[in-house]
């Protein structure tokens, strides 16, 4: 069975879209298929369109529908399609058309209009890691934020909260790449205003990974989020996470987990946390519970579940 697995940016790109289509399709060629990734579709033969974004897909599926009129599509729901697309009405024609429509966890399932419901499979992301464990440095508290810089992720909510206290013996790393200008000066006037902040800017995979592995507690605040693989990063090296109370967190770490914060309000969490009212390996603990839900043996198994549901 040929599939080729397209994403709306460039395999080039180190943006998450493409990163899930090159892992994708390795999964896919590791369970016997014939899979290919592109930008878009190739335009080659193929039985199956794997589709990555329901919104920025669409021309993708188009063009597959038109020049293979007998084959399948697969589309693959990502965290701006759920929270920012499909709410306004973008992408519908693509989950209209789709023979299935791909999930990463149950708790998005909220988001996705109750008419396509019936067509929905969960098919949780794996995540390759190096072999790197939390070592957090001895007698330092460093809060780390991974991800690039962007409205949407709140970069500067952690700094922000921190800032109201100077009396705070901690450090914030923040890491990844300003994706515009504004977010730049931001970054750089923080690190003029407050000694305890320092933006790494945007790092290699591994290396981020060994400095994140070296805090004492990682912060993903966005406002929307399919799933972070940075929080899924941190899951697998056991550096706690405090977390924004949204879905794609939530799908992650689960609803009982106690490390979210409500709204925009991270400081609350932050003076607990700094003042010892949690024990923070336990929330290690649960988190490394859930981690066999997202093993590549996990979406192996569930895109191969997809594929013979829809052949």
């Amino acid at each position: 069975m040929k599939i080729c697995v397209a994403s709306p940016y460039p395999l080039s790109e180190l943006k998450g879209n493409s990163v899930t289509t090159h892992r994708i399709v390795e999964i896919l060629n590791e369970a016997d298929f014939e899979a290919r990734g592109s930008h878009g579709f190739d335009g080659a033969p193929a039985d199956l369109l794997i589709s990555l974004h329901a919104f920025k897909g669409e021309q993708a599926v188009r063009e597959f529908q038109r020049r293979c009129p007998d084959g399948k599509v697969v589309v693959l729901i990502t965290g701006t399609d759920l929270y920012v697309d499909i709410p306004e009405g973008r992408g519908l024609e693509s989950l209209e058309v789709a023979d299935a429509i791909a999930i990463t966890h149950e708790e998005a399932r909220a988001s996705v209009p109750e008419r396509f419901h019936d067509k929905l499979h969960i098919v949780p992301s794996c995540l390759e890691m190096p072999e790197i464990q939390a070592k957090p440095e001895v007698g330092k508290f460093v809060i780390s934020v991974v991800g690039h810089l962007r409205p949407v992720k709140r970069s500067f909510l952690t700094i922000e909260a921190v800032a109201k206290h100077p009396e705070w013996d901690v450090k914030v790393w923040q890491m990844g790449e300003a994706l515009d200008e504004d977010m730049s000066d931001v970054a750089c006037d923080w690190e003029e205003a407050d000694a305890r902040y320092k933006w790494l800017g945007g790092l290699p995979r591994e290396e981020s990974l060994e400095v994140c592995s070296q805090s004492s507690l990682t912060v993903n605040s966005s406002l929307l989020e399919g799933g972070a693989n940075a929080v899924l990063e941190a899951m697998m090296m056991g550096v706690p996470v405090l977390a924004s109370r949204i879905e794609g967190n939530v799908g992650l770490l689960g609803r009982d987990y106690p490390g979210y914060f409500e709204g925009d309000d991270i400081e609350s969490k932050l003076v607990e946390i700094i003042e010892g009212k949690y024990e923070l390996t336990e929330w290690v603990s649960l988190a490394k519970d859930r981690l066999s839900l997202f093993s590549r043996e996990s979406e192996r198994a569930a895109w191969g579940k997809v594929i013979a549901e829809v052949k």
